[in-house]
Protein backbone atom coordinates (compact mmCIF):
# COMPACT_ATOMS: atom_id res chain seq x y z
CA UNK A 1 0.00 0.00 0.00
CA UNK A 2 1.47 3.53 -0.93
CA UNK A 3 1.42 6.05 1.80
CA UNK A 4 1.19 10.07 1.55
CA UNK A 5 2.04 11.69 5.47
CA UNK A 6 2.63 15.10 7.03
CA UNK A 7 3.23 16.53 10.32
CA UNK A 8 2.87 20.07 11.87
CA UNK A 9 3.06 21.23 15.70
CA UNK A 10 3.23 24.22 17.20
CA UNK A 11 3.03 26.05 20.76
CA UNK A 12 -0.03 27.51 20.69
CA UNK A 13 -1.20 30.67 22.02
CA UNK A 14 -0.69 30.00 26.05
CA UNK A 15 2.32 27.60 26.49
CA UNK A 16 5.76 29.28 26.92
CA UNK A 17 7.26 26.08 25.32
CA UNK A 18 6.45 23.41 23.04
CA UNK A 19 6.67 20.06 25.09
CA UNK A 20 5.31 18.12 22.08
CA UNK A 21 7.23 16.03 19.66
CA UNK A 22 6.97 13.86 16.48
CA UNK A 23 7.84 10.90 14.19
CA UNK A 24 7.00 11.11 10.30
CA UNK A 25 9.00 8.38 9.17
CA UNK A 26 8.03 7.06 5.55
CA UNK A 27 11.36 4.81 5.50
CA UNK A 28 10.10 3.02 8.56
CA UNK A 29 6.35 3.56 7.85
CA UNK A 30 6.44 5.12 11.87
CA UNK A 31 4.03 7.52 12.96
CA UNK A 32 4.25 8.96 16.89
CA UNK A 33 3.16 11.80 18.68
CA UNK A 34 4.57 11.84 22.14
CA UNK A 35 2.89 15.21 25.02
CA UNK A 36 5.33 15.75 27.75
CA UNK A 37 3.73 15.94 30.95
CA UNK A 38 2.59 19.19 32.06
CA UNK A 39 3.14 19.42 35.98
CA UNK A 40 6.30 17.62 35.71
CA UNK A 41 10.14 19.07 34.68
CA UNK A 42 12.03 18.04 31.66
CA UNK A 43 8.85 17.64 29.35
CA UNK A 44 10.27 18.52 25.99
CA UNK A 45 12.96 16.62 27.52
CA UNK A 46 10.95 13.18 27.74
CA UNK A 47 8.78 13.81 24.96
CA UNK A 48 11.80 14.27 22.40
CA UNK A 49 13.71 11.09 23.79
CA UNK A 50 10.71 9.20 23.82
CA UNK A 51 10.10 9.37 19.67
CA UNK A 52 14.04 9.32 19.70
CA UNK A 53 14.35 6.35 21.91
CA UNK A 54 10.64 4.43 19.84
CA UNK A 55 12.54 5.34 16.58
CA UNK A 56 15.85 3.26 17.58
CA UNK A 57 13.73 0.41 18.99
CA UNK A 58 11.38 0.02 15.63
CA UNK A 59 14.37 -0.03 14.03
CA UNK A 60 16.32 -2.46 15.60
CA UNK A 61 13.13 -4.56 16.25
CA UNK A 62 12.52 -4.38 12.47
CA UNK A 63 15.11 -6.77 11.92
CA UNK A 64 13.38 -9.37 13.31
CA UNK A 65 10.61 -11.61 11.94
CA UNK A 66 8.19 -10.06 14.33
CA UNK A 67 8.49 -7.16 16.27
CA UNK A 68 7.35 -7.11 19.82
CA UNK A 69 5.51 -3.78 20.37
CA UNK A 70 5.26 -4.19 24.25
CA UNK A 71 9.24 -4.57 24.51
CA UNK A 72 9.63 -1.77 22.37
CA UNK A 73 7.98 0.86 24.86
CA UNK A 74 9.52 -0.87 28.06
CA UNK A 75 12.92 -0.17 25.99
CA UNK A 76 11.47 3.72 25.71
CA UNK A 77 9.91 3.68 28.79
CA UNK A 78 12.93 2.49 30.56
CA UNK A 79 15.40 5.55 28.46
CA UNK A 80 12.90 7.65 29.85
CA UNK A 81 13.06 6.67 33.22
CA UNK A 82 16.67 6.69 33.06
CA UNK A 83 16.67 10.61 32.03
CA UNK A 84 14.35 11.30 34.43
CA UNK A 85 16.41 10.27 37.17
CA UNK A 86 19.14 12.18 36.46
CA UNK A 87 16.89 15.32 35.47
CA UNK A 88 14.45 15.45 38.23
CA UNK A 89 15.55 12.38 41.02
CA UNK A 90 12.24 13.45 43.20
CA UNK A 91 9.61 13.74 40.83
CA UNK A 92 10.94 12.58 37.44
CA UNK A 93 10.12 12.97 34.17
CA UNK A 94 7.13 11.88 31.66
CA UNK A 95 5.46 11.87 28.04
CA UNK A 96 2.93 10.48 26.52
CA UNK A 97 3.51 8.15 23.15
CA UNK A 98 0.88 6.99 21.01
CA UNK A 99 2.42 5.73 17.58
CA UNK A 100 1.32 3.97 14.16
CA UNK A 101 3.53 1.77 12.68
CA UNK A 102 2.40 0.03 9.19
CA UNK A 103 3.86 -3.69 8.31
CA UNK A 104 2.02 -4.79 4.72
CA UNK A 105 -2.01 -4.16 5.74
CA UNK A 106 -1.49 -4.38 8.82
CA UNK A 107 -1.87 -0.77 11.11
CA UNK A 108 0.55 -1.81 14.75
CA UNK A 109 -0.45 0.80 16.94
CA UNK A 110 1.28 1.25 20.94
CA UNK A 111 -0.71 3.64 23.40
CA UNK A 112 0.04 5.21 26.65
CA UNK A 113 -0.98 8.30 27.89
CA UNK A 114 -3.93 10.68 26.61
CA UNK A 115 -2.62 11.15 23.16
CA UNK A 116 -4.97 9.57 20.04
CA UNK A 117 -4.88 7.88 17.20
CA UNK A 118 -8.25 7.92 14.75
CA UNK A 119 -9.21 6.66 11.68
CA UNK A 120 -11.09 8.05 9.04
CA UNK A 121 -13.26 5.56 6.71
CA UNK A 122 -16.36 5.54 4.53
CA UNK A 123 -16.62 9.43 6.08
CA UNK A 124 -16.66 8.21 9.60
CA UNK A 125 -13.94 9.36 12.62
CA UNK A 126 -13.07 6.49 14.88
CA UNK A 127 -10.92 6.26 18.05
CA UNK A 128 -8.75 3.87 17.63
CA UNK A 129 -7.22 4.92 21.19
CA UNK A 130 -9.05 5.09 25.02
CA UNK A 131 -7.28 8.14 26.88
CA UNK A 132 -5.52 6.80 29.98
CA UNK A 133 -7.02 9.13 32.47
CA UNK A 134 -8.81 9.03 35.92
CA UNK A 135 -12.02 9.62 34.25
CA UNK A 136 -11.60 7.28 31.74
CA UNK A 137 -9.97 4.19 34.17
CA UNK A 138 -13.22 4.55 36.41
CA UNK A 139 -15.89 4.32 33.71
CA UNK A 140 -18.21 2.37 34.01
CA UNK A 141 -17.51 2.13 38.42
CA UNK A 142 -19.88 3.58 40.87
CA UNK A 143 -17.01 6.65 41.41
CA UNK A 144 -17.22 7.75 38.07
CA UNK A 145 -19.69 10.03 38.27
CA UNK A 146 -18.04 11.36 41.54
CA UNK A 147 -14.91 11.28 39.72
CA UNK A 148 -15.94 13.13 36.74
CA UNK A 149 -16.86 16.29 38.85
CA UNK A 150 -12.87 16.34 39.99
CA UNK A 151 -10.53 18.56 38.91
CA UNK A 152 -8.19 15.94 38.09
CA UNK A 153 -10.81 13.89 35.96
CA UNK A 154 -8.26 14.22 33.44
CA UNK A 155 -5.27 13.47 34.90
CA UNK A 156 -2.86 10.70 33.30
CA UNK A 157 -2.91 7.16 34.96
CA UNK A 158 -0.42 5.97 32.95
CA UNK A 159 2.75 7.45 30.91
CA UNK A 160 6.52 6.95 29.60
CA UNK A 161 8.61 7.51 32.42
CA UNK A 162 7.15 5.90 35.28
CA UNK A 163 9.12 3.28 37.07
CA UNK A 164 8.89 -0.09 34.90
CA UNK A 165 6.61 -2.01 34.16
CA UNK A 166 4.64 0.27 31.80
CA UNK A 167 1.12 -0.99 30.90
CA UNK A 168 0.38 -0.44 27.53
CA UNK A 169 -2.59 -0.67 24.47
CA UNK A 170 -1.18 -2.27 21.60
CA UNK A 171 -4.01 -3.23 19.11
CA UNK A 172 -3.45 -4.55 15.38
CA UNK A 173 -5.96 -2.98 12.48
CA UNK A 174 -5.96 -4.14 8.77
CA UNK A 175 -5.99 -1.35 6.69
CA UNK A 176 -7.72 -0.70 3.83
CA UNK A 177 -7.12 2.02 0.56
CA UNK A 178 -8.79 5.30 1.16
CA UNK A 179 -8.03 4.68 4.47
CA UNK A 180 -7.00 8.38 6.21
CA UNK A 181 -4.89 8.35 10.06
CA UNK A 182 -4.26 10.65 12.41
CA UNK A 183 -2.15 10.95 15.42
CA UNK A 184 -2.52 14.21 17.46
CA UNK A 185 -1.91 15.17 21.40
CA UNK A 186 -4.85 16.23 22.90
CA UNK A 187 -3.80 20.03 21.84
CA UNK A 188 -5.63 18.85 18.82
CA UNK A 189 -7.38 15.98 19.68
CA UNK A 190 -9.35 18.25 22.69
CA UNK A 191 -8.70 20.84 21.42
CA UNK A 192 -10.81 20.77 18.00
CA UNK A 193 -14.59 19.07 17.89
CA UNK A 194 -14.52 15.55 16.55
CA UNK A 195 -17.09 17.14 13.70
CA UNK A 196 -14.85 19.79 12.55
CA UNK A 197 -11.60 17.07 12.44
CA UNK A 198 -13.83 14.44 10.56
CA UNK A 199 -14.48 17.28 8.42
CA UNK A 200 -10.82 18.57 7.90
CA UNK A 201 -9.76 14.77 7.61
CA UNK A 202 -12.55 14.42 5.12
CA UNK A 203 -11.97 17.42 2.78
CA UNK A 204 -7.90 18.33 2.96
CA UNK A 205 -6.70 17.23 -0.76
CA UNK A 206 -2.88 15.96 1.28
CA UNK A 207 -1.83 15.26 4.36
CA UNK A 208 0.20 18.60 4.21
CA UNK A 209 -2.97 21.08 4.36
CA UNK A 210 -4.40 18.62 6.98
CA UNK A 211 -1.88 18.80 9.53
CA UNK A 212 -1.72 22.45 9.51
CA UNK A 213 -5.41 23.10 9.27
CA UNK A 214 -6.22 21.04 12.48
CA UNK A 215 -3.18 23.31 14.06
CA UNK A 216 -4.45 26.12 13.04
CA UNK A 217 -8.26 25.35 13.78
CA UNK A 218 -6.26 24.14 17.39
CA UNK A 219 -5.04 27.56 17.82
CA UNK A 220 -8.18 29.66 16.40
CA UNK A 221 -10.12 27.91 19.07
CA UNK A 222 -7.95 29.33 21.92
CA UNK A 223 -4.35 27.69 21.56
CA UNK A 224 -4.58 26.65 25.47
CA UNK A 225 -2.00 24.13 24.67
CA UNK A 226 0.29 22.54 22.28
CA UNK A 227 -1.15 21.06 19.06
CA UNK A 228 0.74 18.20 17.25
CA UNK A 229 -1.04 16.67 14.69
CA UNK A 230 0.42 13.58 12.37
CA UNK A 231 -1.46 12.07 9.25
CA UNK A 232 -1.11 9.75 6.74
CA UNK A 233 -3.61 8.47 3.56
CA UNK A 234 -3.63 5.33 1.95
CA UNK A 235 -3.54 4.58 -1.29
Amino acid sequence: MKLRSSAYTDIGRVRSENEDSLLCDDKLRLYAVADGIGGLPGGAEASQLTVLALSESIRDAAKAREIDYRACVEFVNGKVFQLGRRLSPRTGIGSTLTFAHVVGPMLHCGHVGDSSLLRLRGGHLLPLTDEHTVENELRGSRAASEMALLEQRNALTRCIGQPPPVTGDFPNYEMEAGDRYLVCTDGVGRGVPHRDLTHLMLESADPASCVKALVDLANDRGGLDNATAVVFFVE
